[in-house]
């Protein structure tokens, strides 16, 4: 069994690990933005986030999970550049981008981007201790008096999709819930909608809005197109609604014994 170790973020050492994971998790569209710079202000953070590795602190990371205060980055180029295009995306669900845009204009409330991703092989039991930490240390950075009491929570993630077709050849079942929201401009058979991460579901049960979206630089599909069809996704929760997701993935995905 593999031993992980869950670590504070160390600059020099998970700058490129970092990068990488931020253009798996923006996929086609990672070149649209500065990742390098948002790498660093990541694991800048002395505050909150944390990384896994199985090497040790000086390994490198094999995922991250991470916060930042949306308000008090809004400014970096880099950073304004990543909002402005999530808004442009939510911009899709009316009602949602209307929320999204009331928080970042109201005085008394704090939104802050939660930006993770780990490789494709690690294991969703290593999520429950990582939402944990992220809990445990915007708490903590709060007490100390810093930026980080989040009225909301923004939550970055992607998804697969397959088409009722794809579906019968592989003897895939389609998931329980279908989500279309965003994708306006595909036809109903391409409406079954898997999470790249199971603890989505999690985080979807709190989540005042949910919405999956198209990559700018995706190629379009027809009907002679197979395989995976990735797609953005972009959950919107209250912040105190984080130790009930914690709860629910340790039920949902206990460490083993």
């Amino acid at each position: 069994m593999v031993d992980f170790d869950f670590c504070d973020f160390k600059p020099q050492i998970d700058y490129v690990a970092v990068k990488r994971l931020l253009q798996q998790l923006l996929h086609t569209d990672a070149s649209f933005f500065d990742l390098g710079s948002i790498a660093d202000l990541i694991i800048s953070q002395a505050d909150v986030g944390t990384t896994i590795k199985t090497d040790g602190a000086d390994g490198d990371p094999l995922a991250f999970l991470a916060v930042v205060n949306v308000q008090e980055n809004e400014k970096s180029p880099p950073f304004a550049s990543l909002l402005t295009y999530l808004l442009s995306k939510i911009s899709a669900d009316v009602p949602f981008h209307r929320k999204l845009t009331d928080i970042l204009t109201d005085s008394d409330s704090c939104l802050g981007l939660v930006i993770g991703e780990r490789v494709y092989n690690m294991p969703p039991q290593v999520m429950p201790p990582l939402y944990k930490m992220l809990k445990d240390e915007i708490e903590w950075a709060v007490e100390d008096g810093k930026p980080y009491h989040f009225s909301h929570l923004l939550i970055l993630s992607r998804v697969w999709r397959s088409t009722a077709e794809e579906e019968g050849s592989t003897g895939m079942k389609p998931p329980p819930n279908k989500r279309q929201k965003g994708d306006k401009g595909r036809p109903k058979a391409a409406a079954s909608v898997y999470s790249f991460h199971p603890e989505d579901d999690c985080i979807q049960k709190v989540a005042m809005y949910s919405l999956e979206f198209d990559f700018s630089h995706q190629e379009p599909r027809t009907n002679d197109t197979f395989g995976e069809d990735i797609a953005g996704r972009v959950m919107l929760i209250p912040g105190d609604k984080l130790g009930a997701i914690v709860q629910d993935m340790s039920s949902k995905f206990p460490s083993p014994s």
